[in-house]
């Protein structure tokens, strides 16, 4: 990177290197020939199309970096499942399975056009601002051209031969659906079994050591996953005649049903048909917008979350700390918590980050106003802070 350039060093792996800015990402490489840049530039067209309709994440650009690197521009995506489920555990069941029904959605969609994503893992299962699980890093000529190192998430077949297909990618969905649904990856031979039958009999078949034993197509698994969240997302029965008063032993169950119900689950954007976990996608309830008319960008958006709650429990955010080019924040809350940080400034749409700490570094333009609030959910509770501005901002609740 050159020092001009407002990016900060985000992430390293065996071969990439990932920059942040205050909107986007840059995935850097090793100096490449041509031809593989060429047949990229030909995945990333073809793939285009289908991004604004399926939970792809794009690659905007190729940009040459001062030392002459390529260097993949797309919009930032700080939070992975990967890094989700390593901070806060597995996740609740009909969570995983709706954002396993989001990545299902996105490889099927690829490989309708003939683009296979070649190392899907819970690494590059993203969470976009608003909360949607997004796929990224769709492609075989970069990973060809720079094979990665076998994890526990790499195909058998890659492994052996290195091949890279639909049916590797068959593997990677088994694996983001192992690692929701358990909190680990899959490995020691063991098969998962603590589950309906037919989600445990669909993640053991992705997961198969014989790809001739995985589903035919991905296009199967988005089915049987449309299938499994139904309950979740159908509408509410009407209701039933009074029932009589349940005996002493129904009662423990009878009791435990409020809380089950009370679990807010948030929909994720258009064009994703699944909602994303309580402790990854917070309710974007912006309430700290800059005085003065609504534009449709800074609207609030629609959203099944219930308010917050009123109950008096300790969250509070400190005076924001303006470093120019950046704001520091800090708050103080319960342990137990996942949080969010809603950014609002003047003439653009709202930003979510997720926050795994009590504090995060916010880039922010030199000479805007801003305003700032904290979120806060344990998956049964929704918190929120009033909003706090820097630089003269008026924010109103």
């Amino acid at each position: 990177m050159t020092g001009g350039d407002d990016f900060d060093l985000i992430g390293t792996g065996p071969v990439a290197t990932v920059y942040g800015g205050l909107y986007l990402a840059l995935k850097a490489y090793p100096p490449v020939a041509e031809h593989v840049l060429d047949a990229f530039e030909r995945e990333r067209t073809a793939l285009a199309p289908l991004c604004a309709e399926a939970p792809i994440l794009p690659v905007d650009e190729v940009v040459r970096l001062g030392d002459g690197q390529p260097a993949l521009q797309m919009e930032l995506c700080s939070a992975s499942l990967a890094g989700l489920v390593a901070d806060t555990g597995k996740l609740l069941q009909p969570d995983a399975v709706a954002v396993g029904h989001a990545v299902a959605t996105a490889i099927a969609a690829a490989h309708r056009l003939g683009v296979v994503h070649g190392g899907l893992t819970p690494h590059n299962v993203l969470f976009h601002p608003s909360g949607a699980p997004v796929v990224a890093d769709f492609g075989v000529a970069l990973r060809r051209a720079f094979p990665p190192a076998a994890t526990e998430y790499t195909a058998p077949e890659t492994r052996r031969d290195g091949t890279m297909d639909e049916r590797s990618d068959l593997y990677g969905v088994g694996t983001v659906l192992h690692l929701a649904l358990t909190g680990f990856p899959p490995g020691g031979g063991a098969q998962w079994q603590d589950g309906p039958a037919e989600l445990v009999k669909l993640v053991n078949r992705l997961l198969a050591e014989d790809p001739a034993d995985r589903p035919s197509t991905v296009d199967v698994v988005v089915r049987q996953l449309a299938a499994l969240l139904e309950p979740q997302t159908a509408p509410e029965p009407e209701p039933e005649p009074a029932e009589p008063e349940p005996d002493a032993e129904d009662r423990g169950t009878a009791a435990a049903e409020p809380a089950k119900r009370g679990r807010f689950r948030v929909r994720t954007v258009a064009g994703v048909a699944a909602a994303a976990a309580a402790l990854v996608a917070l309710p974007v309830l912006v309430h700290n917008q800059l005085t003065g008319p609504p534009s449709a960008a800074s609207a609030r958006p629609s959203t099944t979350a219930p308010s917050p709650v009123t109950t008096p429990v300790a969250l509070t955010l400190a005076d924001p700390v303006d470093g120019g080019a950046h704001v520091d924040l800090a708050w103080q809350a319960p342990d137990g918590f996942t949080f969010a940080v809603v950014v609002a400034a003047e003439k653009q749409q709202p930003r979510v980050l997720m926050a795994h700490n009590r504090s995060m570094r916010v880039p922010v333009e030199s000479t805007g106003r801003y305003c700032f609030l904290v979120q806060a959910t344990d998956g049964a509770r929704v918190l929120e802070t009033p909003p706090k501005p820097i630089r003269g901002a008026t924010c109103k609740a």
